[in-house]
């Protein structure tokens, strides 16, 4: 016989969060191969796992235009054959030392690395110095990745979701702005692209200078310089400075792009517009009032557009920040009879949310989730590492991430509305709408001219 509920339970409403439990970011130790390459590790003897790799100042903003997309091309093809092995030798390799391999470029920096157990770093760490600095980029593979590329470019014109984020980008950003287009590349870009071009810009990007040896786990400061020295420690150069990009708002934006398709029941929305750098001195109290707007499940446009009017599943804002200044996105799909109505919400919350300050409960409950999740982000090795790398990518203090949670739950609500009528701009908004443009082009003009477009018409 099961027993009754506890005496004086009150089931009508949720338990109160209990207090946050006390966390510290591993200490991090800073040291320096002989040949200048800088060394950042994160210690931690819980268990004999270890995350190392390279994060290089290397991204989409070193390409010309003509080539887009080689930075992620390049990165791609690491493993696709290095030092007189194949791919498929590599890849034998990494799993008979049971290693996980991690490498990818972004438009900050790109990273070649991998998690293994403690003890299969060192050889580990030598497939490593094979796949950075000796890469062979054969032909073949280099013709099937850009085959998928170009496969994905086509899959985008097809998806309505897909089709939208790059056409937000399109108009979000000034023509010639790095930012305003894919950072695996376009049509014309990758069509064009050579063996020669991938092995040009290896040898001109991928040096130590400003580059950063990233181990996180169990191994100790002194271990990883020794191994590193003995993988990486020939490794020698500098690029050239890559040229500061143009991140700037697209100056003829229209206010409504519509991208049409015929007979669509349902409109993909992107409303957005400039954000900020992942460095601004305002970056805690924009995270936090994000959350509130539209990064939870609990946010302002959530509420307002699922659960008060049922017009989407969800929708979720963000600030994708950068060494640069990167977008700020308002992402939704909704019913298409909706759509006028759903952009009539989504600028109203964004003025509201200038208006006057947020309620205690709603700083209260995103402060308190931020700081609550944030230490179940480093629970592995590669957690740990991540936050090393944005340490080297952005010239963050090494103590950065022990007094993040504090950052967070300092913030106020005078500092949300502070941040909110300084880096959101509603008369700035831009609206791409994916739908039906026969039934929705006059709706839209209540937000003003209305610029309709074939999905052929976006460079993609």
């Amino acid at each position: 016989m099961s027993a009754g509920p506890k005496e004086g339970l009150d089931r009508s409403r949720a338990p109160a969060p209990g207090p946050l439990r006390p966390f510290h970011f591993p200490r991090v130790h800073r040291r320096a191969l002989s040949s200048g390459l800088q060394v950042l590790v994160a210690e931690s003897r819980s268990l004999p796992v270890v995350s190392m790799g390279v994060s290089l100042p290397v991204s989409g903003l070193d390409e010309d235009e003509d080539r887009a997309g080689v930075a992620a091309l390049t990165a791609d093809l690491l493993d696709s054959g290095a030092a007189g092995r194949s791919g498929l030798e590599i890849a034998t390799e990494l799993e008979g030392l049971g290693v996980l391999e991690d490498t990818g470029a972004s438009w900050d920096s790109t990273y070649v690395g991998f998690t293994s157990l403690r003890a299969r770093v060192e050889p580990a760490a030598r497939i490593l110095a094979d796949l950075l600095l000796r890469p062979d980029f054969p032909e073949a593979e280099l013709d099937r990745v850009r085959a998928q590329r170009l496969a994905g470019i086509a899959q985008r014109r097809a998806d309505p979701g897909l089709l939208a984020n790059e056409a937000a980008l399109r108009f979000i950003f000034a023509p010639g702005s790095p930012y305003a287009r894919p950072l695996s590349g376009t049509t014309r870009s990758l069509e064009g692209m050579t063996r020669s071009d991938v092995r040009d810009f290896h040898a001109a990007r991928y040096l130590p200078a400003g580059a950063t040896l990233i181990v996180a786990g169990d191994l100790g400061a002194d271990e990883a310089v020794e191994i590193a020295e003995a993988t990486l420690g020939d490794w020698a150069g500098g690029p050239e400075p890559a040229p500061i990009p143009l991140v700037e708002p697209r100056a003829d934006a229209p206010r409504i792009v519509l991208v049409d398709r015929p007979g669509a029941v349902q409109s993909e929305l992107r409303v957005g517009h400039v954000g900020i750098s992942r460095t601004h001195p305002d970056y805690f109290p924009v995270t936090v009032m994000n959350q509130i707007l539209g990064g939870a499940f609990s946010s302002r446009l959530n509420m307002s557009l699922r659960e008060r009017h049922g017009y989407t599943y969800g929708l979720h804002s963000s600030f994708t920040t950068r060494r640069y200044p990167g977008p700020f996105l308002i992402s939704t799909a909704v019913q298409s009879g909706a759509t006028a109505a759903s952009l009539r919400e989504i600028f109203g919350e964004v003025r509201a949310i200038r208006e006057a300050p947020v309620t205690p409960a709603e700083l209260d409950d995103v402060r308190s989730y931020l700081a609550g999740v944030f230490p179940l982000r480093l629970e592995t090795t590669v957690g740990v590492a991540s936050r090393l790398s944005q340490i080297a990518v952005y010239g963050l203090p090494d103590d950065y991430f022990d007094g993040y949670r504090d950052r967070i739950l300092e913030v106020t609500a005078d500092d949300v509305l502070r941040a909110a009528r300084e880096h959101l701009d509603p008369e700035g908004l831009v609206a791409v709408v994916v739908g039906d443009a026969g039934t929705l082009k006059e709706p839209l003009e209540e937000f003003g001219t209305v610029r309709v477009l074939q999905p052929g018409e976006l460079e993609l």
